[in-house]
């Protein structure tokens, strides 16, 4: 059995809407992930799954599977969705060469995956960055953020309220590349970006919940229309000549106009179902540019377009109850299912996908204890 494209790592509500929107576009679509049952393997809209080595850990086995798997179902494109990019790029030459995998070279990846090396290449580019803190008597005013350079839904981000507290958390993370930048306030926003030979088209969000605190991984979002920020991320990706899909994340105070560039995420972003429900199709957009060169149907985003990922509420519920962290105005939100225009994770016409997402979720709390995988 032949196919159109293989997606990797598909346990998340992210490969679910790239394989809902490539399926509805007539393709033949695989699903690949390390966990048996997800979202995306219980789903009626996958042509198959397989499983593979963990990409992170076992390298050299998890790209041989891979290579294996295209030999054998023929693809013509293979579309990594999250991390997994960097190690399939890195190891390009040993995929056919006339498969399409439509991401930039390792090497760009990790310059906007690093936060230090990608805020500095915003500042270069004429973007607004937070003030940059390099050691803790430069400090001026608390709280302040502190993050590692490297890492994802907004895990190791830290919001110290003292000196105290802040060099605390620098000596727990000794040896590890960090920044420590200036807090602002307001609302997180995401720009959803399609850059390809000449074309480009993006979206903005606005965060409504945040699964943790400060920012981060969204459970609920609305389009806005940002056209600042939407020239930031492009005068960001012109800079570094970007090509492909990625999210870039701003911060911006609606009292003083503020505009700060937080970070990029150089893949598909988790709050993807919101652009697609909003008529701005990434995934399709991104295959017919990859395969084809160009995209000529129209792209007419709906402003005030709002979604909401169900299990990550669920999840945002239990982790501020854990810490009594929750508000009643938070509460009624999370509780809240009208207005809403789709769900990152629910549809009527395939009931039984969200029942993967909650299984590989509570076998990852079993395994790790953990609500945030």
């Amino acid at each position: 059995m032949h196919c159109d494209v293989i997606i990797t790592y598909c346990w998340n509500r992210v490969g679910y809407n790239i394989l809902r929107s490539l399926s509805s576009h007539g393709l033949r679509v695989i699903v690949a992930d390390t966990s048996t049952k997800n979202i995306c393997s219980l789903s009626k809209y996958n042509s198959g799954y397989f499983i593979y080595p963990d990409p992170f850990t076992e390298e050299d086995a998890f790209i041989e599977c891979l290579v294996n798997k295209i030999n054998e179902l023929q693809p013509k494109v293979l579309l990594p969705t999250h991390d997994e990019s960097v190690v399939i790029m890195r190891n390009r030459h040993r995929f056919p060469h006339d498969l399409v995998i439509p991401y930039v070279h390792e090497r760009l990846l990790l310059e906007m995956a690093d936060k230090a090396e990608s805020s500095q290449k915003a500042q270069q580019a004429g973007v607004p960055i937070p003030e940059l803190y390099h050691h803790v008597e430069d400090v001026h005013s608390y709280p302040v953020v502190f993050k590692t350079a490297i890492g994802n839904s907004a895990k190791s981000v830290f919001f110290p309220e003292s000196k105290e507290e802040l060099e605390k958390l620098i000596d727990a993370h000794q040896g590890r590349k960090t920044m420590i930048e200036e807090f602002i306030g307001g609302t997180d926003y995401s720009v959803d970006c399609v850059r390809w030979n000449g074309f480009w088209q993006s979206s903005v969000y606005q965060a409504l919940v945040t699964k943790t605190k400060g920012g981060g991984t969204t459970t609920q979002r609305i389009i806005v229309d940002m056209p600042e920020l939407e020239m930031y991320a492009k005068r960001l990706l012109d800079y570094v000549d970007y090509q492909g899909v990625c999210g870039l994340d701003f911060r911006y105070d609606n009292n003083t106009g503020r505009v700060a560039y937080i970070e990029t995420n150089a893949r598909f972003t988790g709050g993807l179902a919101t652009p697609i429900k909003a008529g701005f199709d990434i995934p399709w957009v991104l295959y017919k540019l990859s395969t084809e060169g160009k995209y000529e149907e129209p792209i007419r985003i709906k402003v005030g377009t709002k979604t909401k990922w169900i299990l990550g509420d669920i999840i945002t519920l239990v982790g501020r109850a854990m810490t009594l962290n929750l508000s009643k105005a938070e509460m009624k939100q999370v509780f809240s299912f009208k207005g809403f225009d789709g769900f990152d994770d629910f549809y009527m016409d395939d009931k039984k996908a969200i029942l993967g997402e909650m299984i590989y979720y509570f076998e990852k709390l079993i395994k790790n204890g953990k609500l945030n995988p």
